[in-house]
């Protein structure tokens, strides 16, 4: 009964991971929103009561001379950092927002999923974009050339992992394996610390509910983070096993550079907290106000600067901060990119 749970826990795993097509989309989009709105009755009961709605861990989005961009992201697979260019992943390619301009990456647009940036590079799965020569699945795939060459790791042409974590420095690769393949014998969570020449499967004794987000730990490459319907979840021996470090509904966890856990939840409210590496206790950052159903969806800091964070929302809403949270900007609206600098559209 109990291997059983599991793997029903991992198939809802699947299809709570960010999905690519539309149908998908709305499905994963209505899993998490019905987190939001299992606290939302709660809620509305305390601002009848108290005839105001509470403001601890929100800001306002700082006031710029925004202009919008040609930049549109259909979807949006995940976010991060080289040097000082922000990475997104789309439907159609990568997105760089870099000195507060957008632009295209001059790689082949395909359709990357499971996006991880690492210290030389990134690590994705996905589809190849139109009129690639490259065939479908990815499987895993790394480059060092953000994108203009593509190294076939694992499983090219059987697996789309939309569930996938890398260390930044360790290159500890982590997996929700969603269907039996060549390499893997059961859907669950695998690991490789090898560049996925060998992967090992894992137990995850006393995780609860159905996973929305993964997390590698930047060095250690044991460590690793889960963020499901049921909180915040921490392994430290490779996902055998998992200790609750919050239990507020979690739909997005990254670590920082220092290996701090960074969880996006929603419970009452939507918020982002850092959880102290060493205790594990939490500190809230201060965000701009989200409804409950516009959650967090991925997370990034920088790892050459831990004060400045991005996240996006599932309505493709894009915020970034240079200063732990003091101040936000907003860089997307609805997958629209917002350039930072008059007279710099592209």
């Amino acid at each position: 009964m109990k291997k059983l749970t599991f793997a029903l826990l991992i198939a809802l795993s699947a299809g709570s991971i960010a999905a690519c097509s539309g149908e998908e989309k709305a499905m994963d989009n209505a899993a998490i929103e019905e987190v939001a709105e299992d606290q939302s009755e709660n809620e509305e009961t305390n601002e009848e009561e108290t005839g105001e709605e509470g403001e601890a861990g929100t800001t306002t989005a700082e006031e710029n001379t925004p202009e919008v961009s040609d930049i549109e992201m259909m979807h949006v697979h995940g976010l991060g950092f080289s040097g000082a260019g922000l990475y997104v992943p789309s439907h159609d390619g990568l997105k760089v927002f870099e000195n507060g301009v957008w632009s295209e990456a001059a790689a082949e647009p395909h359709d990357y999923m499971g996006f991880v940036m690492v210290d030389d590079g990134f690590y994705s799965s996905g589809h190849p974009g139109p009129g690639s020569s490259l065939k479908n699945p990815f499987g895993v795939v790394k480059t060092t050339d953000m994108g203009q060459n593509l190294e076939m790791l694992d499983l090219y042409q059987e697996v789309d992992f939309h569930g996938m974590a890398v260390g930044y420095n360790s290159h500890a690769i982590y997996v929700i394996n969603p269907q039996a393949n060549s390499r893997m014998d059961d859907i669950g969570l695998y690991y490789s610390t090898d560049d996925a020449e060998t992967w090992t499967k894992s137990e995850m004794t006393d995780l609860q509910g159905p996973i929305f987000s993964i997390a590698a730990h930047p060095t250690n490459d044991a460590i690793v983070a889960l963020g499901t319907s049921e909180g915040v979840f921490l392994s430290n021996d490779f996902g055998e096993t998992f200790e609750s470090v919050s239990d507020s509904p979690t739909t997005a966890v990254t670590f920082s550079p220092a290996g701090d856990l960074v969880a996006g939840s929603v419970s009452g409210e939507v918020t982002l907290t850092i959880f102290d590496s060493e205790t594990n206790e939490p500190q809230l950052i201060s965000i701009p106000e989200l409804n409950e159903e516009n959650t967090i969806g991925y997370i990034a800091v920088n790892p050459q600067d831990e004060n400045q964070i991005t996240f996006t929302t599932v309505e493709k809403d894009m915020y970034m901060t240079k200063d732990s949270g003091g101040n936000w900007s907003q860089i997307a609206e609805k997958g629209t990119g917002i350039n930072l600098e008059a007279g710099t559209k592209q």
